[in-house]
């Protein structure tokens, strides 16, 4: 079953947040005395506040961006934040949701300033984050539980991440205006989140409210899920991809693949699928490649721009504890996407993607 629909800030309203956080971030720098850094790369003294980022990522290419944008706030507002911690390690096929769970915990036990966290898990997590703001912790979610009935529940601010289902309905739109509308949706791991994505798809396309698990049919407008049994396709997408071109030697009718990570995409890439347009969702050094290649091997990517999940969520736990309980959001959702990224932008987000903050 899906979630409902998310309630999301206008673009208008949420750049107004983005900019009026950078602002404050910006005055705070320049106008507070120099500061040591510390080993975090905080400036020492010049904020008492230490904050935790606790998340169902690991270090790949797009969580280390979530990490840095959180570093960069912490930095920029001379706080501490706390080695992020990460559930999914190297090897594992899924994140550890229990292990995360604990790590809510422990930092409810430490007693930090604020906690930044993917809710990846609402069942199990929203009562443990309850304990937080029971305690006095302020809570702020990123990527995952950005949802109205997740942020209720989780007790949070709010949630700094991408409306799924509006990027998947972006894709779909996108693919349709293409004459692309019997579409591929390639799952690689479990989460609501990425069939909200596949959803979102079926809806822009005009193929009903949901992504099928039946095969492709040879014709029409149609969503189907490929759902990848390869343990830790993501960290393994060339053994993974082999199950995507197999299905679409036998399935001819797709003509058109939504990947919902990098990493696959870029193997099937390689992999030289005929008669199909490939699509992603987030943006890489190989993804750039791929757009700016002539012709371009991508069709487009769309960009949850994660680097602001990492940075928002400190910037307003500092505003909420430095003045005197302000906070954004509304309990909704403060959207850092979707941006779909193709041959005619990609070079406007070159030089983030260079910068390690997308």
């Amino acid at each position: 079953m899906t979630r409902p629909t998310r309630h999301v800030l206008s673009r208008s309203r949420a750049v107004v947040v983005v900019l009026a956080a950078l602002s404050l971030a910006a005055a705070c720098t320049s106008n507070s005395p120099k500061k040591t850094n510390d080993s975090t790369g905080s400036k020492s003294g010049s904020c008492p506040y230490t904050f935790a980022v606790i998340t169902h990522g690991d270090n790949g290419t797009f969580w280390s961006v979530v990490y840095k944008g959180a570093k960069d706030a912490a930095k920029d507002y001379g706080c501490k934040v706390n080695s992020p911690y990460g559930s999914q390690q190297q090897g594992q096929a899924n994140p550890d949701d229990n292990a995360e769970n604990a790590q809510i915990q422990s930092a409810i036990n430490n007693k930090v300033d604020g906690i930044a966290v993917s809710d990846h898990d609402p069942n199990l997590m929203n009562p443990t984050l309850k304990k937080a703001t029971a305690a006095g912790i302020p809570v702020v979610l990123l990527n995952a539980g950005c949802d109205d009935t997740d942020i209720a529940a989780s007790g949070a601010i709010t949630c700094v991440g991408q409306p799924e289902q509006l990027a998947g309905q972006k894709s779909g739109e996108r693919f349709k205006s293409e004459g692309k509308t019997n579409v591929l949706c390639v799952v690689h791991q479990s989460g609501q989140n990425l069939l909200d994505r596949c959803n979102g798809l079926a809806q822009g396309l005009g193929a009903g409210n949901t992504c099928s698990h039946a095969s492709a049919p040879s014709s029409g407008t149609h969503c189907t899920e490929l759902i990848l049994s390869t343990p830790n396709a993501a960290s393994n997408p060339q053994q993974a991809v082999g199950q995507v071109t197999a299905y679409l030697q036998s399935h001819t009718g797709v003509n058109a693949v939504l990947t919902l990570n990098n990493a696959i995409a870029d193997s099937l890439i390689s992999a030289h699928p005929a008669n199909v347009k490939i699509a992603t969702f987030d943006l890489s050094s190989q993804m750039e490649t791929a757009l700016k290649a002539s012709p371009p091997t991508l069709d487009f990517a769309i960009d949850q721009q994660q680097y602001l999940q990492g940075y928002l969520p400190i910037s307003f736990l500092y505003l909420y504890k430095k003045h005197e309980g302000n906070s954004v959001g509304g309990g909704t959702t403060v959207a850092s996407g979707p941006l779909v990224v193709d041959s005619t932008n990609i070079a406007k987000v070159s030089g983030a993607i260079a910068a390690g903050d997308d």
